[in-house]
């Protein structure tokens, strides 16, 4: 039987820091459409995408993110240049 959760479900900050995303509704949103989604969603998470990719996805980074990985690279470097 598939897990009905997304493998990144028990570390992600979107799913464990409320307030993650400033508003709650959204949030549930992306859980019950992403994070729960009996892996018919998670191909298109960016969060699980841009984690398996880097081995950590940045915070300003959404399930719905429209952001290339590469894109996602460039913006969290330039926000660490300071």
């Amino acid at each position: 039987m598939d897990d009905p959760y997304c493998p990144n479900y028990n570390i992600c900050k979107l799913v464990n820091e409320i307030g993650f995303t400033g508003d709650e509704s959204q949030r549930d949103k992306y859980i019950s459409e992403y994070c729960k989604a009996n892996n018919t969603k998670w191909d298109s998470c960016k969060r699980l995408i841009v984690k398996y990719t880097l081995n950590f996805c940045p915070d300003f980074v959404l399930p719905d993110t429209p952001l290339s990985t590469g894109e996602i690279i460039d913006k969290f470097d330039g926000e660490n240049l300071n």
